[in-house]
């Protein structure tokens, strides 16, 4: 039984699961293999997300602005959702940790299953107002 390849690529869902061995000495041959495989779903108008991300892992240029373009992450959204946090509605003497703010956020409905999802959250929480980073993973907001 044949089936023709537009048949094929109309019946895949949009989540595309694939694994990537980044230790392997056949790099070169999986990034022309990625790189091929995406020219094949933009011709079938498919999304290249996962795609992007592992193309831009295995060239070794991955930094988290790469991942907040390739998975579309909001960051206003998580920026007012960690602002809405009652330790930063009501800043105290002790700091804040990382963890603490991520547990959050995935409580909140945020994924946070992201790779370098941490360094996102973290340039966010440093960007609010009156924050100063005072540890690793950790923050204190000043009182008004």
């Amino acid at each position: 039984m044949q089936i023709s390849l537009s048949d094929l690529v109309d019946s895949c869902s949009e989540d595309i699961y694939l694994e990537l061995n980044t230790s392997d000495e056949h790099v070169i041959d999986e990034l022309k293999f990625l790189k091929d495989f995406k020219k094949l779903l933009k011709q079938y108008n498919k999304p290249t997300n996962q795609i992007d991300y592992f193309i831009s892992k295995l060239e070794g240029n991955m930094d988290f602005e790469n991942v907040i373009h390739i998975f579309d992450i909001d960051e206003k959204s998580i920026k007012k959702k960690i602002e809405k946090h009652p330790y930063f509605k009501n800043p105290c003497d002790y700091p804040i940790r990382l963890v603490t703010i991520m547990k959050y956020l995935k409580k909140k409905g945020v994924d946070i299953d992201y790779k370098d999802m941490d360094l996102i959250v973290d340039k966010l929480i440093q960007q609010i107002d009156g924050v100063k980073k005072v540890g690793d993973g950790m923050y204190l907001k000043k009182s008004n």
